[in-house]
């Protein structure tokens, strides 16, 4: 994929979505399709320096402070200078190659959770059998110009931690590790013991991947979702309902807020 070509698409998005009113704004959980995460019902792109390449690309979800797209591309290497945006990317098929300008090469696979910082610069190829395929998040708000993430390498995120081990013990019998935290997004791996509890007008977006067991959201008005392990969705910014978590021992999942 060519991340600057679609990221300009992206931003450009964002930011007319952004001028739209947020009462427009849907406040119930939102899941994300399986048919999308299994390559289906993308709708074909043309990328104007790239008229030949095949490129599919669609807006998932657009909330309060985060968008999601799937994506796809045949395999494809790109240039890239300082990538504008901090990007967390969940890898569905194929293989990513990376050249960060100075550094040593490094390749993501599928399964993988990627964070893509702001400032990168470097080589990117994508790989697949004929199309690679990711879901990727982005904040809606763009960080000041003169900032870049602490790191300017593409970074795997802590597979110990994102398969509950060594986690971190907080308050509540809860555990939360924060796996990055770049100038526009962060990455946090969390756990609980199973429980109830009620939230008021949550603070933002949230992206979530279920991790293990299964999370049951209800709404003011009544209406009931459960997400199980493999599931990914949005708590919206504003939602008001019942969370119920059940897990063997732990629920457990992965957060990407901006």
């Amino acid at each position: 994929m060519n991340r600057i070509l679609f990221l300009v698409v992206l931003i450009a998005m964002s930011g007319a979505l952004n001028a739209q009113s947020s009462n427009a704004i849907a406040t119930e959980p939102f899941k994300i399709d399986d048919r999308f995460l299994s390559g289906l019902d993308i709708p074909q792109q043309k990328l104007s320096a790239f008229p030949e390449r095949e490129y599919f690309q669609k807006t998932i979800y657009s909330g309060a402070d985060l968008n999601v797209y799937i994506l796809s591309s045949e395999t494809a290497a790109n240039d890239i200078s300082s990538f504008p945006i901090d990007e967390f990317v969940y890898y569905i098929s194929g293989r990513a190659d990376v050249e960060p300008s100075g550094g040593a090469r490094l390749s993501f696979s599928a399964g993988d959770y990627i964070f893509v910082p702001k400032g990168f610069s470097g080589k990117w190829t994508n790989n697949g059998n004929k199309y690679h395929l990711e879901l990727s998040v982005i904040s809606r708000r763009r960080a000041d110009t003169t900032l870049s993430s602490q790191t300017k390498v593409p970074k795997l995120l802590n597979r110990e931690l994102i398969s509950g081990v060594g986690l971190t013990p907080q308050e509540d019998n809860k555990f939360s590790d924060v796996l990055h935290a770049g100038v526009e997004l962060e990455i946090a791996a969390e756990a609980e013991e199973p429980t109830m509890k009620e939230i008021k007008d949550n603070a933002k977006d949230l992206f979530i991947h279920v991790l293990g067991g299964s999370l049951t959201l209800a709404t003011a008005g009544g209406k009931t979702q459960t997400f199980y392990r493999g599931d990914f969705f949005v708590l919206p910014k504003g939602f008001t309902g019942t969370w119920v978590s059940e897990g063997q021992n732990l629920f457990r999942y992965l957060k990407v807020s901006g």
